[in-house]
């Protein structure tokens, strides 16, 4: 049996469930410059203008835990890969992140995660 859930009861289920709400946290494609000033220790300038320009990688997406931890998440879709990274340079894969925040694994990819919070 299959069930239809709508966006938003799917971000309800998640905040009651898990205590995530990523509302107002997520920034898609955010701007080269506040990029590097947050990453400038982790990723370099090249890197990131490359990831910005090429088309074999998707949406970029900044997520604010709070003012001093920052994730940037991109997806490569020749790889099929996520780049996962943190302002304090922890790497992580899709199961690292989903476990940082406690979301067990509930059917859904971190992209259609965030793309919930754009």
């Amino acid at each position: 049996m299959k069930y239809l859930i709508t966006e938003s009861k799917l971000k309800t289920f998640i905040k009651d469930k898990f205590g995530i709400d990523f509302t107002g946290d997520v920034e898609l494609d955010p701007s080269l410059h506040s990029l590097f000033h947050d990453f400038d220790e982790c990723v370099s300038y090249e890197t990131l203008h490359r990831r910005f320009t090429m088309d074999n990688y998707g949406p970029m997406y900044l997520i604010t835990i709070d003012d001093n931890f920052k994730i940037l998440y991109q997806k490569n879709y020749v790889t099929d890969m996520d780049w996962i990274i943190s302002n304090r340079c922890d790497v992580y894969d899709e199961s690292d992140f989903m476990d940082l925040f406690g979301i067990t694994p509930i059917g859904i990819t971190i992209e259609q995660l965030l793309d919930l919070y754009i």
